[in-house]
């Protein structure tokens, strides 16, 4: 990722909470930072790191899939790498995992890159999975949540037209801002359909699953340590919901979007503008800046160590 992008992404998340600071009692703010209970907010960092882990594991299923021969540890250590990308529009910037793949084990980008793709569209049906699940909890209309479920089904009976698939993508192909996307999706379709194949995507659509509720705990315990009141699933609701707002918005690290996400939805459960603004700060600090610097620093660990003569 380069540094003007980088730097883009730092100068709009300073603007972006100086305007939600400004707009907030800076005086209620303080005292809530001051009165934090900081035990909960370790738990909320343990259970997002806790969901990387099972996410590495995923990654690692897809790269034996591929039959790429790593050992495990390596494998992991250069999922973590990705993580310092996490301010790339739709983290498509973790398709560094694949240059070090190739540094490492000499394993070509055409075959590891679309493991990028897989991830992205596991992530998003895993979300829309959670969401319409906790919706049936949270008591939303079931014609809108059956409607949903159909409409998953669809989509992946679709997906697994590969002939139908692959004139879509030709169609789209003709499009400007499409063109680009399209061209890769062709050229990667015969390594994202192995991917996908039914039993693998049963295993990694389980493990997304897994990682997006353990993740979603981060709401429920920075919540808590604000002594605010919110039930695990409306927590999972709001996580999974907020950050397909911020991934859609394809701004670097859904700045913004994201936490106007949050910042919406903390209303609907009654959670005010003030009392929400210090929650919020937490929780982008942990999901999204801890987790770029924890990658940060793995990268240089992994240059250091099992890429140092590659």
């Amino acid at each position: 990722m380069k540094f003007t992008k980088w730097l883009l992404g730092i100068i709009l998340a300073i603007g972006v909470y100086s305007v939600i600071i400004f707009l907030s009692d800076f005086s209620t703010l303080i005292h809530n930072l001051q009165n934090v209970k900081l035990e909960y907010v370790l738990l909320g960092v343990i259970v997002i790191f806790s969901g990387l882990i099972v996410r590495a594991f995923r990654w690692n299923m897809m790269i034996k899939m591929l039959d790429i021969k790593i050992d495990l540890k390596s494998s992991i250590l250069i999922y973590f790498c990705g993580t310092a990308f996490g301010l790339s529009p739709g983290r498509l910037g973790e398709v560094a995992k694949s240059l070090y793949l190739k540094r490492l084990v000499n394993a070509p980008l055409s075959k590891t890159a679309p493991t990028i793709i897989v991830e992205r569209f596991l992530d998003v049906f895993a979300i829309l999975i959670l969401a319409l699940s906790a919706s049936i909890l949270i008591g939303i209309e079931n014609n809108v949540i059956f409607l949903g479920y159909v409409a998953l089904g669809i989509f992946l009976f679709l997906i697994y037209q590969k002939k139908y698939l692959i004139k879509i993508l030709e169609k789209t192909s003709s499009i400007p801002l499409l063109r680009k996307i399209s061209q890769k999706l062709i050229t990667s379709i015969d390594i994202i359909f192995l991917l996908l194949k039914p039993k693998m995507f049963a295993k990694t659509i389980f493990l997304s699953l897994v990682a997006w509720v353990i993740e979603s705990l981060v709401i429920y315990f920075v919540l808590q340590s604000f002594n605010i009141d919110l039930d695990v699933i409306k927590s999972v609701f709001i996580y999974v919901i907020s950050s397909l707002i911020g991934s859609s918005s394809f701004l670097p690290g859904g700045i913004g979007t994201t936490e106007g996400g949050l910042l919406a939805l903390f209303h609907l459960e009654n959670i005010s503008y003030d009392n929400a603004i210090a929650p919020i700060l937490v929780i982008r600090i942990i999901v999204l800046w801890m987790t770029i610097i924890f990658g940060i620093i793995i990268n240089r660990l992994t240059e250091i160590t099992i890429l140092k003569n590659k």
